[in-house]
């Protein structure tokens, strides 16, 4: 996955010199990353639900790279 995108969009942000615009924009990137974090975990805890039919949760979990603990924890969204 590339991540340039992030990185170009902070870069932005310190280019913007007068603080109070800095500030704000800051917050509204702050707001809209929240709303992707909260998306992007349920694209994750759809993706190992899709994992799960017919496999434990041991097994996901080594597909995946994680704890058997970790996929329960994505399967609840956290």
């Amino acid at each position: 996955m590339d991540t340039t995108s992030l990185t170009h969009l902070t870069e932005q942000l310190r280019a913007i010199t007068d603080p109070v615009d800095r500030t704000r924009a800051a917050a509204d990137l702050i707001d809209a990353l929240n709303h992707a974090q909260k998306e992007i975990k349920t694209i994750r805890a759809e993706a190992v639900a899709d994992l799960r039919p017919g496999r434990s949760m041991r097994e996901v979990g080594e597909m995946i790279g994680v704890s058997t603990g970790r996929v329960d924890q994505i399967l609840k969204g956290k």
